[in-house]
């Protein structure tokens, strides 16, 4: 089968998800936007905005709208896997695809569909605003569309796709019933070593620290280092992944997300480096894989875990003893791709993971939409005036 893969890259995804279907013996097609900076190294099909051009302007919409007729190459494909849909216009790509016969399965990795109020509203009835709290400002800022624009991705995906894949955190506007999202990795990339210092080496490395929970993380770091307690800390920003990869199989302990629903990328390479892992998830809500050794963490619990964590050396080498196994049986990426290909060949007799309700009962203030109006207005404009001006004021 020939695969095509994009239009971005997730925590890796893209990549990873390329090389688990080839070790299967297909053959892949990877589109993305733009390089990430936490991997400059991966190679893609196509990168359609790569930065060569000029920064802003006529000539770089350009170079891109040429990188776009280039994504015909992959219309050889059987199999599309997209994500972040509204990259292009949707009404467009989705429905061309379905009448040239083309399988599709679109995944949902979160601020792409997540809507902040939807998300907020969900949290407060379940009982976890105060958790989560610091993160709804962040997810009303994160870029990713208005709510028209999230709304038009989910539906139209749900139109033409014949398998979505999300998680529940993001998915309060979705209706159809869809399988859970699982991060494919790569293990053979990552070194398991269990230390068992007295004085472990703790990680941050939060790819948007106030997303994360950073600012809270450094005041218990502070604090416990005022106790006393041993360990030395780094806090660890904008560095490429394969250097991160090496540092986590040389730490003891990483810190990860406090506002997360489920065990992210980033836990799960710490696991299979041989850490023990403090992440915040919502084991049953999210239908995290039974028997995750990621210590259950949050915004109150934190300072008491990372105590413990740091004190009783066996506690903390049996749960870094667990994470390789746990994350070898979670997120292996040929597993994962076999498993998509099970999914797909069986849409219609599958017993979905997940059957979309919130919506049902979910409404925006009147006010609320009528200033995403006037943002996505602005928005419109600003784009027109720079792909007119070439980015200069026109003041």
């Amino acid at each position: 089968m020939r695969i095509f893969i994009g239009l971005t890259d997730v925590a890796n995804v893209t990549d990873n998800y390329a090389k688990g279907f080839r070790a299967l013996g297909h053959e892949v097609f990877t589109v993305v936007w733009s390089k990430s900076r936490f991997y400059p190294d991966v190679e893609y099909d196509l990168v359609i905005d790569p930065g060569l051009s000029a920064s802003s302007g006529f000539k770089r919409y350009l170079n891109i709208f040429i990188n776009l007729l280039k994504i015909t190459q992959g219309l050889k494909c059987d199999l599309f896997i997209l994500y972040a849909p509204a990259v292009l216009p949707t009404y467009l790509y989705y429905p061309i695809l379905k009448l040239l016969g083309k399988k599709i399965i679109t995944a949902f990795w979160g601020s792409d569909v997540r809507y902040w109020y939807a998300f907020a509203q969900e949290m407060k009835r379940l009982g976890a605003e105060a958790e989560v709290h610091p993160f709804f400002e962040y997810a009303r800022t994160r870029s990713g569309g208005s709510y028209w624009d999230k709304l038009r991705t989910i539906k139209t995906a749900e139109q033409y796709s014949d398998l979505i894949i999300s998680q529940p955190d993001c998915a309060q506007l979705q209706t159809q019933p869809y399988m859970r999202c699982n991060l494919p990795i790569d293990l053979s990339q990552f070194e398991f070593k269990i230390h068992g210092r007295e004085k472990p080496l703790i990680l941050h490395a939060p790819s948007v620290p106030e997303a994360k929970g950073t600012d809270i993380v450094m005041k218990v770091i502070n604090e416990l280092k005022a106790e006393g307690l041993q360990f030395e800390f780094r806090l660890i920003q904008n560095m490429p992944n394969a250097e991160l990869r090496a540092l986590l199989s040389e730490s003891d302990i990483v810190v990860d997300e406090l506002y997360s629903a489920t065990v992210g990328g980033l836990s799960a390479e710490a696991m299979a480096s041989g850490n023990a892992v403090l992440v915040r998830y919502m084991e049953d809500y999210c239908k995290v894989p039974k028997g995750c050794p990621a210590i259950n963490t949050n915004k109150f619990t934190l300072k008491e875990n990372l105590r413990e964590i740091i004190v009783n050396i066996e506690k903390r080498k049996q749960a870094a003893v667990l994470g390789r196994p746990y994350v070898e049986l979670a997120n292996d990426h040929v597993k994962i791709c076999k498993t998509l290909l099970k999914w797909l060949k069986n849409k219609n007799k599958l017993e979905y993971d997940f059957y979309p309700e919130f919506y049902k009962t979910f409404s925006i203030p009147a006010d609320i939409l009528e200033n995403e109006r006037k943002e996505a207005k602005k928005k419109r404009n600003d784009f027109y005036k720079m792909l007119l001006f070439g980015g200069k004021s026109t003041a």
